[in-house]
């Protein structure tokens, strides 16, 4: 009896993901714009309140892109790349290593990634940022700094906490560029370039900068 509150959920879980499978095909053929919820649980042979019960409007299926692609990333970390993160002396390479692992993560699902973000920028409460702090990104690259600033790395008086909010808002702003059908970079070398503007910053060391002027 104690396992079935847990096979309750994940029977939950997989109902929610069937739903959503579903939506999205139905999307991709048809349009977002012009699916209708009756024909979503049609096409999953559910009743239209069971559909409610997972998402509470239609949007809600592609604010749930940004939860399933969170997952993925705490999937990746645990079955590995966690360990490389871990293991990796450098803090900078560990943040590139985790900006890496969540361009992966979308590349295949870009025209639905597409399709999520043109819907977030309309919608207030699906904007990025409100919902990517609940999945620990922030805790993490927090944690990847602080590892930085003890070894050496990362500058002691840079505030963790900060970078990391940062961070996470540069990473928001280059997906939405790169959503964008006139835009055509690879996203995870543009979110390592992200992390070295950031991380080492732009400016050059002052024994450069008095070399030129000198030279000048």
């Amino acid at each position: 009896m104690q396992h079935l509150p847990g096979k309750r959920q994940a029977n939950k879980q997989q109902r929610k993901e069937d739903l959503y499978s579903v939506a999205m095909d139905l999307f991709r053929r048809q349009g977002f714009d012009d699916t209708r919820v009756e024909e979503i649980t049609q096409a999953a042979g559910v009743a239209k309140g069971t559909f409610f019960n997972y998402f509470p409007t239609k949007e809600d299926v592609l604010l749930y892109i940004g939860e399933r692609h969170m997952s993925r990333l705490g999937g990746a970390l645990n079955n590995g790349a966690g360990k490389q993160l871990s293991e990796e002396r450098s803090a900078v390479a560990a943040l590139k290593m985790l900006m890496r692992t969540l361009a992966s993560s979308l590349h295949d699902d870009r025209d639905l990634v597409r399709l999520a973000v043109d819907k977030a920028m309309k919608i207030t409460y699906m904007a990025p940022g409100t919902e990517g702090r609940r999945f620990g990104f922030q805790v993490l690259v927090t944690l990847l700094i602080r590892r930085g600033q003890r070894t050496g790395e990362i500058h002691p008086a840079a505030d963790p906490e900060l970078v990391a909010q940062m961070l996470e808002g540069l990473y928001y702003q280059q997906l939405v560029i790169w959503c964008q059908d006139n835009f055509s970079f690879d996203l995870a070398e543009r979110l390592e370039q992200v992390v070295d503007l950031l991380i080492v910053g732009i400016g050059v060391k002052n024994n450069h900068l008095a070399a030129g002027m000198v030279a000048i």
